[in-house]
């Protein structure tokens, strides 16, 4: 799929875009007022490719962000949500503070971790196992049910 990187990655069906989509869809409505970036990673075969969404959630509910931007962050969760690659969605959010809260994909199904997951995701490099100080300012949340 993303060939002209040279990763190469499972092409996802009808279906695995229809709930890419409404995964996508409850993401948005499930966040606060702030400025959101999410992040969407998925291990290929000769990489890992990446997508990345910002977007801002003001208090009247209405969202703003680049439709482009929310159509190539879809397509690479349909991927995710197939099952067929490790993939993981981290969401940063900048409002009162900032926090960061994220997902890991099992089966394609995009399981909340707890604070002290990410907190653990965030303060251990994952090829040497050593341990990285927590970003000063960051608060680390449990991330909300997402999954359909």
């Amino acid at each position: 799929m993303d060939s002209a990187n040279g990763i190469l990655l499972h092409v996802p069906s009808a279906g695995d875009e229809n709930r890419a989509l409404a995964i996508f869809d409850r993401l948005i409505r499930k966040t606060g007022t702030g400025m959101h970036r999410l992040t969407l990673t998925v291990e290929g075969i000769n990489g890992t490719a990446f997508a990345e969404f910002a977007f801002l959630r003001m208090e009247d509910d209405m969202t703003v962000g680049s439709v482009e931007k929310a159509d190539q962050f879809c397509v690479l969760l349909a991927v995710a949500v197939s099952g067929a690659h490790h993939s993981g969605l981290v969401m940063r959010t900048q409002a009162e503070t900032e926090s960061c809260c994220g997902w890991r994909f099992k089966d394609g199904d995009p399981l909340p971790l707890n604070r002290a997951e990410v907190f653990d995701a965030y303060c251990h490099n994952a090829a040497t196992g050593e341990v990285i100080a927590p970003q000063p300012g960051i608060e680390y949340a449990d991330a909300p049910v997402i999954h359909i």
